[in-house]
């Protein structure tokens, strides 16, 4: 019986094939490199934290829209404040505040309305921080303890946490 193994050239010669990026030639056969393999989590932590990060990102921008439509928003919201802190005056409604006053919706009702909608997207993307922050500690705690399956499991919770909350915002 003759059994061939699949062997590659290298500037040396032939050899059997790398069984991992985390393995050396040491001139006679492949060893596992304990700094290779610490360099590859490293970079797979990074990576993980990486794509967490623009998933979230990504998801801001679902919750909040547009940058400049949420600073819109947020102005709106500030008036709404002060509009509700100062009473209510019907002869002080501020603009953001009476462009949402309609047929039916007073401009309490329009300030209260733009106050909850405002707390609302507060909440979302706080929890939204939360979800981001928590998972990449425990993907960097599990990482330093060379418990990369745990560290992946980590990411995939919080990228469906992510996408949860983008699928179904309290909005």
């Amino acid at each position: 019986m003759i059994i061939i193994h699949e062997l590659h050239q290298f500037e040396e010669g032939l050899r059997p094939a790398q069984p991992s990026t985390a393995h050396v030639w040491d001139g006679e056969k492949w060893e596992l490199s304990d700094d290779r393999v610490a360099a590859l989590q490293q970079e797979e932590t990074e990576r993980l934290c990486v794509n967490l990060d623009a998933v979230a990102d990504s998801a801001r921008t679902a919750l909040a829209g547009d940058p400049l439509k949420a600073l819109e928003y947020a102005q709106a919201a500030i008036d709404a404040q002060a509009y509700q802190d100062a009473g209510y005056p019907k002869k002080e409604v501020p603009l953001s505040v009476a462009a949402w006053v309609a047929k039916g919706r007073s401009a309490k009702q329009s300030a209260e309305q733009i106050l909850d909608k405002a707390a609302q997207l507060s909440e979302n993307l706080l929890t939204l921080r939360t979800l981001r922050l928590k998972a990449k500690t425990q993907i960097r705690a599990y990482a330093s303890k060379g418990q990369m399956d745990q560290a992946r499991a980590a990411a995939d919770e919080a990228l469906q946490a992510i996408r949860q909350l983008t699928a179904n915002p309290a909005l």
